[in-house]
């Protein structure tokens, strides 16, 4: 089908086609959620799916979480970085591995995944630094807040070619650049996918809204979701302002004082001291792309 040709409706039908995510993501999932679990359940659960459980660790072992000596078992994991980000590890993989693109790829997809590590790792530090109750949580939302972009290239490559280029040619942002050429928005298509894998309400109004500044346009979300859609649209203007990766456009904004002071970012040495926790974060996830695009 022609680009021009496109409709939401045809693009809401081929997401069907993508890939379901495995049923070890729900049972985790449940039973971290579930103040009664123990390390052991979590480490039976994981045990049945191998490569999941190696790239986990692998994960864990890296410079970004920096364990002395490393672990070797889901229980010395959890020991050192608590059941929900093993938790969140899981998920991260697990997405990534289901939007894996099979054969050649027309983009660059390092650039892209590099540009969606970083703010996933800008996401959990600005959770940090204004002490959001679950730092985890707002890597992995951050980590997917694209993934739109890539159901649109599996599902017709020529759409999302097209719209790089537009937003190339044009150097505007990737976001106008589907309004410009009236192709659904990957902030549509990424919520409809993350409705088909029944996400958590967080990361599904993360993914809509992540472009939304004004809070009163984003559909009447709770104070806690709206403050996680304000951490990932900082972030994701961080991350493009520091050039870490690329995500479709080299458009850059400035960091808008009505969202820092939201999040109680003071905008002059809050906001340089956060900047530096953010480079030095970065600095220590060189080794985390490549095992999340990894197989196995």
């Amino acid at each position: 089908m022609a680009v021009e040709a496109l409709s939401q409706d045809y693009i809401v039908s081929r997401l069907e086609e993508l890939p379901t995510l495995p049923t070890i993501v729900y049972e985790l999932s449940r039973v971290i959620n579930d103040p009664m679990s123990s390390t052991a359940e979590v480490e039976r659960i994981m045990s049945g799916d191998q490569s999941l459980t190696t790239k986990v660790l692998k994960l864990v072992n890296s410079a970004y979480y920096a364990i002395p000596g490393g672990v070797s078992s889901v229980s010395r994991a959890i020991a050192f970085i608590g059941f929900d980000t093993v938790n969140q590890l899981v998920l991260s993989a697990s997405i990534l591995s289901a939007l894996e693109i099979k054969g050649p790829v027309r983009f660059d997809v390092n650039e892209f995944w590099k540009h969606s590590l970083g703010v996933a790792i800008a996401a959990e530090t600005v959770a940090e630094h204004i002490r959001h109750p679950n730092p985890p949580d707002m890597f992995t939302s951050g980590l997917v807040h694209d993934m739109g972009k890539v159901a649109l290239y599996t599902i017709h490559q020529e759409a999302m070619l097209s719209i790089l280029k537009n937003a190339e040619d044009k150097d505007i942002s990737y976001f106008e650049s589907e309004g410009d050429l009236d192709i659904p928005r990957h902030t549509t298509l990424g919520y409809l996918l993350a409705q088909k894998w029944t996400l958590p309400a967080q990361i599904m109004a993360v993914i809509k809204y992540h472009h939304q500044k004004d809070p009163n346009l984003r559909g009447g979300l709770s104070s806690d979701l709206n403050q996680s859609v304000d951490i990932v649209y900082l972030a994701n203007l961080l991350i493009h302002a520091l050039k870490f990766g690329n995500s479709g456009h080299t458009v850059i904004l400035n960091a808008p004082k009505d969202v820092l002071g939201r999040l109680t970012i003071d905008p002059n040495q809050g906001f340089k001291k956060l900047l530096l926790e953010i480079k030095g974060n970065l600095d220590k996830a060189n080794d985390l792309i490549r095992i999340l695009c990894s197989e196995g």
